[in-house]
């Protein structure tokens, strides 16, 4: 296993240090941007309609990106407990796939291939552990896969000049950087591909004054603010107990947002007090990110934690701890650094025994190769399992390529608060975002990662 380094420094970081978090942000202020190789998604607000779940599996494979949302071509291999393929790779140009499961299937595999801009080959696999615990049909929903065409950019331009007149001195925050209202402000250029709608909030000097609007952006257009723009009285909700050197806070009106980790920053940590906006948005989430990044003989791993949870009207939310048991956690990751040690073995884990909250584990392994460019692979499972030492995927990838180069490798750790079956859990990770229960699942969630790179 050429990994082993990677797995063997991930532990003993662990054995030396305790875990923090971090994310990142995207919030799209930019200029044009032109489309290369396959057209790029259009800027639809809803996924494609998912299959009846008549068979055994049934899913719609998508791409994301900020473009919008589009179906992909994607490949559905079976395999059995040792990782052979059963069937040959099934492929589907709309994404829609209704299979039945073959015989002594344990794991599904999901692969999309994409051109990127530099015309780069991008191969992404998502695998599903443990199918055959799994007694009831086997309903994913949508199956998103990264994006990787850019688009031309749907600008919206956001004119400052008549409300730093009525508001001289406010600050309007909500894009990537806080516009100060001062004499002649400049305007500023939004692109909106995957965006509906924007919140942004205006505040003076002492913050005795915080109000907010909601922007929509059905149609490219120009918004000239006014006063009358921001109606909505800011409620302060109280961060004094994140004050760790390594943690920030930051504050969601989107449950997508929460899902993707691209949380829109409109209020940070930096920015005391944060607010929301219960009149104008029907639920904020409070997120709380830890981070520790450290060097191990030429391999870096970066130790990375959120929490989430709901915050109510009046700004007070409860306080959900991150991933707890460092010990437990240094004794489970050295335990799956050893199960390398034999190339002709499963891979173990058993996470079972660290945070009680924990219901489900992801290993990524991602590289790059002259045949499948560059690769991501996700390995979704329970929380104690064994990936086969050998996951073939028949023709669909070439397993006998050159050197790998730029291995990574990550394990996610994902406590949902969720007592479901694993099936259960599974569907509604990929269910629309609509629904109550995905709104639940991740108003109270934490997640450890822990990634090493070499």
């Amino acid at each position: 296993m050429k990994l082993l380094p990677l797995v063997c420094a991930i532990s003993a970081v662990c054995l030396l240090t305790a875990c923090g978090g971090s994310s990142s942000s995207n919030d799209n202020v930019a200029t044009s941007d032109t489309s290369a190789g396959t057209p790029p998604p259009t800027n639809t607000v809803t996924p494609p309609p998912t299959p009846v779940p008549e068979y055994d599996i049934s899913f719609t494979s998508v791409i994301e990106n900020d473009c919008g949302i589009a179906p992909i071509a994607s490949s559905l291999i079976f395999h059995d407990r040792q990782g052979r393929a059963i069937e040959s790779p099934i492929i589907k140009q709309d994404g829609q796939f209704q299979h039945d499961l073959p015989d002594n299937t344990h794991y599904i595999s999901i692969i999309a291939t994409q051109t990127d801009n530099r015309n780069q080959k991008q191969t992404e696999i998502i695998t599903i552990n443990n199918v055959d615990d799994i007694s009831s049909d086997l309903a994913l929903g949508t199956v998103t896969f990264k994006g990787y065409q850019s688009c031309s950019c749907n600008a919206v331009n956001f004119d400052f000049s008549e409300l730093a007149v009525t508001n001289p001195g406010y600050t309007v925050t909500g894009f990537s950087n806080n516009v100060i209202l001062a004499n002649n402000p400049s305007p500023l250029t939004l692109c909106t591909n995957s965006l509906q709608e924007k919140l942004l909030f205006i505040k003076n000097e002492n913050t005795g004054d915080v109000r907010g609007g909601l922007f929509s952006f059905t149609d490219p257009k120009n918004i000239v603010l006014t006063d009358t723009d921001f109606p909505t009285a800011g409620v302060a909700v109280d961060t004094a107990q994140h004050a760790q050197t390594n943690e920030y806070v930051i504050i969601s009106a989107s449950t997508s947002e929460l899902l993707s980790r691209e949380q829109s920053r409109y209020a940070r940590f930096s920015d005391t007090p944060l607010y929301i906006f219960p009149d104008i948005v029907e639920q904020s989430y409070i997120t709380s990110y830890l981070e520790q990044t450290s060097s191990q003989a030429g391999i870096s791993v970066t130790i990375a934690s959120f929490a989430t949870n709901t915050i109510d009207d009046t700004g007070t939310y409860n306080t959900l701890s991150h991933i707890q048991g460092y010990y437990e956690l240094a004794a489970a990751f050295a335990e799956f650094g050893n199960s390398f040690n034999d190339a002709s073995q499963s891979v173990t884990y058993d996470f079972g025994n660290t945070d009680q909250r924990i219901n489900e584990v992801t290993v990524a392994l991602r590289w790059q190769d002259q045949f499948n460019g560059n690769v991501s692979w996700a390995i979704r499972g329970k929380t104690q399992a064994n990936i086969a030492a050998d996951l073939s995927f028949g023709n669909y990838l070439n397993e006998n390529t050159a050197q790998l180069s730029n291995p990574s490798l990550s394990v996610t750790l994902a406590a949902h608060q969720f007592n479901g079956d694993f099936a259960t859990l599974q569907r509604l990770r990929t269910e629309p975002l609509s629904s109550n229960e995905i709104r639940d699942l991740l108003a109270q969630s934490a997640f450890l990662n822990i990634t090493a790179d070499q």
